[in-house]
């Protein structure tokens, strides 16, 4: 039996990860061991982990690391201590039972070394968020996440009919990676990607090496967010600094152009710069009010 180690990063929201830690603990494959990364939680995740969850593997980072540098510790850790796969996932997940049995089912039945689950939202149930995620160059969004907001129910009959699907790339939410991946192509990207994309990346890192990614769409990962968790306001200075440039935005600069520059192909650079440049005065357009203090 092969080895797992689950590492899911966390940060100051103790009642989701303690939601997910009971579930996720009755998971039915053997070999699993949970590693949950705290970047110094200020509520106290750390200590409730230790006093609720002894067999969980804790690590501590700084609140400067954020997913990528989070996860990156747990990684490290498990290739240090000889497991086999590396499941990342995100703390405010929901999964079956036999979640961890049945991708690894599918990744030594077909050979696989990098294979995702399907996510869907926990609320509304039955509503998909992303079946994997694919490259467009030359729009506005070049990374689009699949078939998102997408009924159960209404996926194609194709793609239903298959156990994996090849994909560009995947959320890192329930993603299981066999250590020689981190091996061949390292972990992921902090230093640009600090919390956004390097998910994706690290996928594209890998294909870039031969190395092909998969989805299963029957197997399923409920998660507990909503659109508001991306919601930015455009129409104050401070939003628009926080929208652009903060580490833990969506819309961060620097990790934009990072996977611009690295992946798209040179034919699509004219089309794709034009958009990405539309795209950032259409969120700015709106005349930003100047801060001022007091009330």
């Amino acid at each position: 039996m092969v080895k797992v180690a689950a590492v899911v990063p966390t940060y100051n929201r103790w009642p989701k990860t303690q939601r997910f830690l009971g579930q996720f603990v009755q998971q039915t494959y053997a070999d699993l061991t949970t590693i949950v990364v705290d970047a110094d939680s200020p509520d106290g995740t750390a200590r409730e982990v230790q006093q609720h969850y002894p067999d969980v593997i804790l690590l501590q980072v700084s609140d400067q690391q954020y997913w990528a540098g989070a996860t990156n510790a747990g990684v490290r850790y498990a290739l240090e201590h000889g497991y086999d796969y590396i499941f990342t996932i995100n703390d405010d997940a929901v999964v079956a039972p036999d979640h961890i049995q049945r991708l690894i089912a599918l990744a030594q039945k077909h050979s696989l070394r990098i294979i995702g689950n399907r996510i869907d939202y926990l609320e509304p149930p039955h509503q998909v968020w992303a079946l994997g995620t694919q490259l467009v160059w030359g729009t506005p969004r070049f990374l689009q996440l699949q078939y998102v907001n997408t009924l159960a129910e209404d996926l194609p009959a194709d793609i239903m009919a298959q156990e994996i699907l090849a994909v560009d790339a995947l959320p890192g939410d329930g993603v299981l990676i066999h250590r020689s991946v981190f091996e061949q192509v390292g972990l992921y990207q902090a230093a640009f990607l600090p919390h956004y994309h390097a998910d994706s990346e690290l996928i594209l890192r890998a294909r870039r090496s031969g190395i092909e990614a998969y989805v299963a769409p029957h197997v399923v990962l409920q998660d507990d967010f909503s659109a508001a968790q991306k919601k930015q306001d455009f129409k104050r200075i401070a939003g628009l600094k926080y929208a652009f440039f903060h580490p833990k935005s969506h819309l961060f600069v620097p990790a934009i152009i990072y996977i611009f520059l690295r992946y798209c192909p040179w034919y699509a650079y004219p089309q794709t710069l034009y958009h990405l440049l539309m795209r950032l005065l259409r969120l700015g357009k709106s005349r930003p009010r100047t801060e001022r203090s007091g009330r």
